[in-house]
């Protein structure tokens, strides 16, 4: 094998553990919570020792994938924001070119990857104690509005790589044209509404109660939908042969 050809191929194989991981990070907590809680590894003296008293096993399911920062699943959070954005800053795709507004493939995945980081480096917020919080602490807005934001701007930038850098060719006469291109837009469609139907359950009263009525942890899910979409997108950049 060529080197030419063995960088291409360690290129897609990057890009394709940027999808696995986005797929994969949402179920990976839920199970991971479900399982500790329903083994009760927690009273497993051969695996773990609580130094607090006031651990009291709760809840599996959280209202958002944020929340799990607070649980046993927190380091696999952690570790997988700090991975993708590895990745992402190793990432470099198209530079932008005579003619084109958007910013380059390089600037987008680092911003995203900043973000990551910063996702991961400040916890949200919570408004009070709650008894199965794995940590020692609880963070509040000043450090919970840097990592909504740094979210919001993740999810954002994700979008926008779909919709536009992805679908970048050699030449911009050829922006949006070959088959997978339709697959990118696709992905990123869907990564924006997700976010606006997460703004619509926050803002519109009739949403918002209903959620509540019905346990529907939205936040969550639509966070999950994201995700699959990004991961989705990222498993297709990394078929050598996807266009």
């Amino acid at each position: 094998m060529s080197d030419e050809k063995h960088l291409v191929m360690s290129y897609h194989r990057m890009r394709r553990w940027v999808g696995y991981l986005g797929l994969g990070l949402p179920f990976a907590l839920f199970t991971g919570e479900w399982t500790f809680h329903k083994l009760k590894i927690y009273e497993n003296s051969s695996l773990m020792h609580m130094c607090r008293g006031s651990y009291i096993s709760n809840n599996f399911s959280r209202d958002s994938i944020s929340e799990y920062y607070y649980t046993p699943m927190g380091e696999l959070f952690v570790g997988t924001l700090c991975a993708v954005a590895f990745f992402l800053f190793l990432y470099k795709g198209y530079d932008k070119k005579a003619g084109e507004t958007m910013p380059s493939d390089s600037f987008m995945t680092n911003l995203a990857g900043i973000c990551a980081l910063l996702v991961a480096i400040f916890p949200m917020d919570i408004e009070k104690c709650f008894p199965d919080n794995f940590r020692t602490f609880i963070s509040h807005k000043p450090v919970g509005n840097i990592h909504y934001i740094a979210a919001v701007v993740f999810f954002i930038s994700l979008g926008i790589m779909c919709l536009v850098n992805f679908r970048r060719t050699k030449t911009v006469a050829q922006f949006g044209k070959k088959p997978s291109h339709n697959f990118y837009k696709l992905c990123g469609i869907g990564i924006f509404a997700s976010l606006v139907f997460i703004l619509l359950f926050m803002i519109v009263p009739f949403l918002n109660t209903w959620a509540k009525a019905n346990d529907f942890e939205f936040l969550f899910w639509f966070e999950t939908a994201s995700l699959l979409f990004f991961g989705a997108s990222w498993l297709k950049k990394g078929q050598v042969n996807s266009d």
